[in-house]
């Protein structure tokens, strides 16, 4: 029996250090993308799966976030319901989804990120939650594909290839408007629409109209080293979307991500006449 017992608290005891090890470390800098999903994560009145059909309500479990901070994954139980609390299923998933490490970002509604154990109040508005992700540093969008803290050569090295990539970059100063084709999980036609840019500076805006007389988006879009670079757009129909993107030298554009229901989000923006 005590045999018995002590084989009992081992393997819980493993079983715990295994999900805590899963909680993440290190740097990170998280993508509009990701703090709307956790905003809407931490939402007690938040409307779940709803591309799915299940259209319910529940309380949140874990809330996983991939090392480059773009992408995210999380469960949630439905009210009534008694639900299994797996880490590593919601860190696998958001692995699957990001083709990169994901670790904890969130258990409940508790902050458990670099051991920082905040917890939300379920009440807590969207203000108050991006004011506690600014004062964490975790507001912005991050490079780095590690989950160690950056180095001081590290930001110096990083600051110098900013620098030389801006100097590039200037070189090609394209502005006016071009044609974007974009496909919305939902909606069976493609949205069709123009974007205004403006690489002298690194940013533009965006604006298209959405079919079916649902309304219009307008939306900011950041470009950065490498030709990468990150998006986001609000509709006048509640609904928006956030994701990354890949840019050319002549001004060709794709980019990925997902709205606020989780659907997936794609488009393209034609390459330079």
């Amino acid at each position: 029996m005590k045999k018995l017992l002590g084989i009992v608290v081992l393997t819980l005891f493993l079983s715990t250090n295994v999900q805590a090890s899963l909680n993440g470390q290190g740097e990170l800098k998280l993508s509009d993308y990701v703090v709307n999903a956790l905003i809407h994560y931490l939402d007690p009145d938040a409307i779940h799966n709803k591309s799915k059909g299940h259209e319910r309500k529940g309380n949140p479990i874990f809330f996983a976030v991939s090392i480059s901070g773009n992408e995210q994954g999380y469960t949630y139980c439905p009210i009534g319901q008694t639900c299994r609390r797996d880490a590593i299923m919601v860190t696998q998933h958001c692995k699957k989804k990001a083709g990169e490490k994901c670790y904890i970002f969130a258990r409940g509604r508790k902050i458990v990120w670099n051991g920082i154990n905040y917890k939300f109040k379920r009440k807590s508005t969207e203000l108050e939650i991006r004011g506690k992700l600014k004062e964490w540093g975790f507001a912005g969008i991050n490079l780095s594909s590690s989950n160690s803290t950056t180095t001081t050569s590290t930001i110096k090295k990083t600051e110098k290839k900013k620098e030389t990539t801006k100097k590039v970059v200037k070189k090609y100063e394209i502005k006016g408007e071009r044609s974007i084709a974009l496909s919305w999980e939902g909606y069976e036609d493609l949205i069709a629409g123009t974007v205004k840019f403006d690489e002298t500076d690194y940013k533009g805006t965006l604006e298209l109209p959405l079919p079916n007389n649902d309304g219009f988006c307008d939306g900011t879009y950041a470009l950065q080293e490498g030709g990468k670079g990150t998006w986001q757009i609000t509709c006048t129909n509640n609904m928006g979307a956030a994701g990354t993107l890949k840019w050319v030298k002549d001004g060709g554009v794709t980019g990925i991500g997902r709205d606020h229901n989780d659907k997936k989000v794609k488009f393209t923006v034609s390459k330079d006449s």
